[in-house]
């Protein structure tokens, strides 16, 4: 099995094995951290923050036809759908994700407009120029080259198009060993194959075709949902200790409480989190 497959299969097993958890403690809508932004009264409100903001940047209009390039269980295509009455396709590696996306989506009556399919977004099956816009938030990082998942977006966009990607960005590579530790475990945790460099990725987009790039930081607005994660791993950690040791629940469960904690100690030291948007 080569480096590609054998990430994408732990992808695959972290969401299909965590996923009741995200229902459970965050939203059954969204994995991602959600935007504080001034007035902001919950999570629920702080994801569709994210969404918005997304939205806004791809300029999304009623002819588009979006690909959410990781769609975890479909709430941002659905938000996209039922607000600018787009088209879109989501793409995901867990069977359980895709199931519970198409249930929210036909709770809402959306099935005309959104579609969801199994797929690694690194070697998709679209033709070349399908999307007018492409979009991902908090995916990419599972990407283990982040440079083939943009050549792949950017063969599939249509010339015009937009694409917007969320996520964490490593601002230096120099980490201390202890920041290297903490790294170390966020990646395992989250079966992340590793972060870009904010500025390596800037440098990947503009390799690959890409113009018009901007970016935005979003850090601040992401550091409530950070310390609201890191409270659900303290709280988990115990529990999710014992259990692993007894084999009641996954190795890679406990290790995501251990993620949890530490992911909040990344943000301001050596990571950042923004949006990238690009044009073809």
């Amino acid at each position: 099995m080569d480096r590609n497959n054998r990430v994408n299969e732990e992808t695959k097993e972290y969401y299909d094995s965590a996923q009741i958890l995200y229902n459970l403690f965050w939203s059954d809508r969204a994995l991602h951290y959600g935007f504080w932004e001034d007035g902001t009264k919950d999570l629920s409100e702080a994801i569709e923050n994210t969404n918005r903001f997304v939205s806004k940047l791809l300029n999304l209009q009623k002819k588009d036809y979006v690909l959410d390039a990781g769609c975890g269980t479909g709430g941002s295509s659905i938000f996209m759908a039922e607000n600018f009455g787009v088209k879109l396709i989501g793409v995901t590696l867990s069977p359980i994700q895709i199931k519970q996306a198409r249930k929210n989506a036909g709770k809402l009556k959306l099935d005309n407009l959104i579609n969801f399919k199994l797929m690694d977004f690194n070697k998709m099956e679209f033709e070349n120029e399908t999307f007018t816009k492409i979009f991902g938030i908090e995916s990419v990082c599972h990407a283990d080259n982040k440079s083939h998942f943009l050549r792949e977006a950017y063969r599939i966009l249509e010339p015009g198009g937009r694409i917007v990607i969320a996520d964490g960005f490593l601002i230096r590579n120099n980490l201390t060993k202890k920041e290297k530790e903490i790294y170390n475990k966020c990646l395992k945790g989250w079966k992340v194959a590793n972060l870009s460099n904010k500025a390596d990725f800037w440098d990947d987009l503009i390799k690959t075709g890409f113009k018009n790039i901007r970016f935005y930081d979003k850090t601040d607005e992401i550091i409530p949902s950070s310390n609201r994660i890191a409270l659900y791993g303290s709280l988990f950690f115990p529990i999710s200790l014992v259990l692993s040791k007894a084999r009641l629940i996954s190795k890679s469960l406990h290790e995501n409480s251990i993620c949890m904690i530490n992911q909040k100690k990344t943000f301001g030291n050596f990571t950042i989190y923004g949006v990238f948007v690009a044009e073809k």
